[in-house]
């Protein structure tokens, strides 16, 4: 998710490069297209026939339809990764811990899940970017879709209103309210949301797009978008790091999702690739390698030159950021096939442990004694494990009150 500078947060076309001779189809002839992952916290999923939060991914007008069973547990892996950030934050920007083993643990898983956010991203891409269902227009898609993200979108926020009036004597003065809604900070992480319904909106538009484009024009286009993204945050962070004044583009509930179009059209382009054996273990050096570079900047920021994160932001909207995205997007095909139906039951709750999860981990650092963080490796692995757990129990219970149902 993005982080302040000093601290956090391509792939190219097959016909043009031969990435692989297989296609997803090539891959499981004879599959019928197994449950999808959730695209994303905010929407549900389903096989290759249909596209939409709980309808799945779009098939092939003729021929073998593929899998994306895939995409189910790669949702799962990604909630997991967005729950390990929230969970290491406080140990990691604990200057007092710096340097020790504790703090190295954190600063790795923290780091290391850097491509949650935009991998959440590009799996709404791939289920939604296809031809879609045969006759449907704009009107219904938005019909079908913009109802499903209202729901959890209005429960969260107003539940996370309430528990900070609970928890942090939070006074919800109107124009308070407000503000924090348009500018998208109403709580940690709530941005989602927005960034959701905003690439919801432009959804038909980039369908109608790869409906008749080129390889050649997708690919540029797409590349195009992550560029603008990327050259968002470059700006952002030059502007600050200068003391130039606003940003040049500030990311409110109306604009969240604009830096995030290219993850969303990449994950389309992406959706059908296959890599051969030594196509995934050099895609996975290079993932190691990403990584690395990325939690070493994180952990040396105070001694290196502030434009070295201008020029290469270590944050989501960053260049090593999308690289790592679109690596475990790749791999996820062929690592996370198996138990499609189990996939599919876990992936369905990952919205509720989204919206859950951090009034979860705020209630066991108090019950731990941990309020400001873990100090320690048993009590950070604790932590996180049964955070974890507790916010999983708690979406599956949810899901299975009706009045519950639609914001799990």
């Amino acid at each position: 998710m993005p982080r302040p500078l000093r601290r956090a947060a391509l792939p190219v076309p097959r016909s043009a490069t031969r990435i692989s001779t297989r296609t997803a189809a090539d891959a499981d002839p004879a599959a019928q297209a197994g449950p999808a992952a959730q695209a994303g916290p905010a929407e549900h999923a389903g096989s290759a026939a249909q596209t939409g939060p709980t309808a799945k991914p779009d098939a092939a007008p003729a021929g073998p339809k593929p899998s994306y069973a895939h995409l189910s547990w790669l949702r799962v892996t990604a909630i997991v990764a967005v729950v390990s950030i929230h969970t290491t934050g406080m140990t990691m920007t604990d200057a007092g811990l710096r340097g020790s083993a504790v703090w190295w643990a954190a600063a790795v898983v923290n780091v290391g899940s850097t491509w949650a956010v935009p991998v959440f991203v590009m799996i709404s891409g791939a289920l939604l970017l296809g031809p879609g269902r045969p006759g449907e227009d704009a009107y219904g898609f938005y019909r079908r879709r913009l109802a499903r993200i209202a729901v959890p979108l209005v429960f969260w926020h107003a539940f996370y209103i309430g528990f900070k009036m609970w928890v942090k004597d939070y006074r919800p003065i109107a124009e308070k309210v407000l503000g924090d809604l348009l500018l998208a900070r109403t709580y940690t992480a709530l941005y989602f949301f927005w960034l959701i319904l905003g690439l919801y909106l432009v959804a038909p538009v980039l369908r109608a797009f790869f409906a008749h484009a080129s390889a050649r024009d997708r690919w540029l286009v797409t590349a195009l978008a992550l560029a603008f993204g990327i050259g968002v945050q470059m700006t952002n962070a030059y502007i600050a790091v200068r003391e130039l004044g606003a940003p040049a583009l500030r990311l409110t509930a109306p604009t969240y999702f604009l830096p995030y179009i290219g993850y969303f059209m990449l994950g389309y382009l992406l959706r059908d690739v296959v890599l051969t054996a030594r196509q995934r273990a050099a895609a996975a050096v290079v993932l190691l390698l990403a990584l690395t570079e990325l939690v070493w900047q994180h952990t040396h920021a105070d001694d290196l030159p502030l434009d070295f994160a201008v020029a290469l932001p270590p944050n989501t909207l960053g260049a090593t950021a999308a690289l790592s995205a679109a690596l475990v997007f790749l791999l996820a095909r062929g690592t996370l096939d198996r138990g499609p139906r189990v996939g599919r039951e876990v992936s369905d709750r990952v919205m509720g442990v989204f919206g859950c999860h951090l009034a979860v981990l705020y209630g066991l650092q108090r019950l731990y004694g941990m309020p400001d963080g873990a100090t320690t490796l048993p009590g950070l692995a604790l932590l996180l494990g049964s955070t974890l757990v507790a916010a999983f129990a708690v979406s599956f219970a949810a899901s299975r009150i009706p009045v519950l149902r639609k914001a799990f």
